[in-house]
């Protein structure tokens, strides 16, 4: 697709390269000594909400169910300016990934005044981590997987042990105290903890640092950690765990109102048919499944058995068609099953395949269509467009490229077609410059995505998780904005409203999050001074 090489490309050259900015976040000469920080001031206020928390953390305390978009890193930046301010210290701040790892370097220099503070990944050669001696630097942002193999590995065998017992902690302290082992950071803050439990870097260094007496902050947006499982790990590591609740009166004061609409956009007749004879051929290959393998298989979720897999991909294939466009579907390659090439009675005697040539022809994506005409309708200063399928991302990007030109749309999708440093390098397009960002639900977690006005889901959210992760992006309050406003996408007599409302139920009885609802037909008038979009 020349038109997404010719993005990766000006990514890749541009202002916003993650190269060109990982160059000024990495150490540049030799760290003869080791350093310590002390942060003086910050370049922002907390809420009164984001105060309280703060005066309830202690050394060891893991912030529970924070959502995104009410400040985390805020929080976080002010733990280590009240623990530092003082008493100058070493501080290490755990990421996921290399994305948020550049954005929580630059977060650090720019609102902690922090000039030193260093992004160190495994991009870098161990060699020459060594050479500059880079762990020396006061202030280190880093992912799990680079801290632990550079100070940890050689205690790979003793802390597999040590989560075997009871108290990890206790056993760890032992084996480092008799070899003379002390983590190198007095403050450890960890963000999107979440996926720290288990055999993991992030889990192993949690607990090596609590062994050696470091000073714990821990973060996440996901209160799933309320489980007795997780909860139960996590207690070995933290003294404290705040839950916090997004319906908590102080909470809600800092919050705009929460609106979601459902927008209604119909699909042609001819998409409908398809729709309704992709069902017929997927009850078809479960029957054939449920004979040959039995009913457990019929449920769709083997990958053991070719049929089974058949199954799988034409359930999806029906799902995409209307949730994310015909366009989405066009390189499935269950395209050859004899079932998608033999006539059908509802199609007029051709084929689904024939019947989706001529559709794509007339309409290639009447959800795109949808989605262009409410950018073009809405007045906004930042924009997320919400969609599942990467070729729709694309796609969508590709027109909005040429329309509003290729600076100010970022587009951003998994790391199959698009590099984390391209990832990070489209967040930061966003960030400095672009008004729109088309992602996929690589931006529904773990990056630190900018705050937005607007939301268009094109297709809707699949689980709670993805729901609030989607809606936290436009939580932040800002000046004139009194309420986070969600367009959700959906295609009249399909399966989609039934799925967006069960999933907002769930979220409001899992989460506590609930958001005032209204359904609407998709608007045809658009203001004349806006140019339309949908003319591509």
């Amino acid at each position: 697709m020349q038109g997404w090489e010719e993005y990766l490309s000006f990514l890749n050259t541009s202002r916003y390269s993650l190269q060109v900015l990982s160059s000024t976040l990495f150490p540049s000469e030799r760290i003869p000594d080791k350093e310590r920080v002390s942060v003086q001031s910050l370049n922002y206020q907390l809420y009164p909400f984001q105060q309280k928390i703060l005066e309830k953390i202690s050394s060891g305390t893991l912030i529970v169910g924070l959502p995104t978009g009410l400040g985390k890193t805020y929080l976080a930046g002010a733990y280590i300016h009240r623990m530092t301010s003082e008493n100058p210290s070493r501080v290490a701040f755990l990421t996921p990934s290399v994305p948020l790892g550049v954005q929580q370097t630059i977060f650090a220099r720019k609102q902690l005044n922090l000039g030193n503070a260093y992004f160190i990944s495994g991009s870098i050669p161990p060699e020459r981590r060594r050479g500059l001696m880079v762990w020396n630097a006061g202030y280190v942002v880093t992912t799990p997987q680079t801290l632990y193999n550079d100070f940890l590995s050689k205690y790979e065998g003793e802390i597999r042990q040590a989560k075997a017992y009871g108290d990890p902690v206790g056993y760890l302290r032992e084996v480092f105290e008799s070899d003379g082992f002390r983590f190198p950071y007095d403050i450890l803050v960890a963000d999107e903890c979440h996926g720290y439990i288990g055999e993991t870097d992030g889990y192993s260094i949690l607990v090596s640092a609590k062994a050696s007496g470091a000073k714990i902050l821990a973060l996440s947006a996901t209160p799933q950690l309320h489980s007795p499982k997780r909860l139960g790990e996590l207690r070995k590591v933290f003294e404290t765990i705040e839950s916090v609740s997004i319906e908590d009166p102080e909470v809600k004061q800092q919050m705009p109102n929460r609106e979601i609409t459902i927008l209604r956009v119909p699909a042609s007749q001819r998409l409908m048919a398809i729709y309704r004879e992709l069902y017929s051929a997927s009850k078809e290959v479960q029957d054939r499944v449920a004979n040959i393998y039995g009913s457990a298989h019929a449920r769709g979720y083997c990958r053991a058995h070719g049929l089974c897999v058949c199954l799988i991909a034409l359930r999806m294939m029906r799902i995409r068609i209307v949730e994310d466009g015909a366009s989405s579907i066009s390189g499935y390659g269950i395209w050859k099953m004899r079932e998608l090439r033999r006539p059908a009675r509802s199609l007029g005697g051709k084929s689904v395949l024939e019947a989706y040539k001529e559709l794509i022809a007339l309409q290639p994506n009447h959800k795109i269509s949808a989605a262009l005409q409410m950018l073009d309708s809405e007045r906004f200063s930042k924009a997320i467009v919400f969609m599942e399928s990467v070729e729709g991302a694309k796609e969508m990007g590709g027109i909005l490229h040429r329309v509003r030109g290729i600076e100010d749309v970022a587009v951003l999708v998994g790391k199959g077609d698009m590099t984390m440093e391209e990832q990070a390098s489209a967040l930061m397009q966003f960030r400095e410059r672009a008004s729109v960002l088309v992602c996929t639900s690589i931006g529904e977690e773990g990056l630190d995505i900018p705050s937005a006005d607007i939301e268009i889901w094109v297709d809707p959210p699949s689980n709670p998780k993805k729901w609030i992760q989607r809606f936290g992006r436009v939580l932040r309050k800002s000046e004139g904005k009194n309420a986070a406003r969600i367009f959700a996408l959906v295609t009249p007599g399909t399966h989609e409203r039934n799925k967006l409302l069960g999933v907002m139920r769930k979220v409001e009885k899992v989460y506590g999050f609930t958001q005032r609802v209204s359904e609407a037909e998709l608007p045809r008038e658009v203001p004349k001074s806006q140019t339309r979009l949908t003319m591509f």
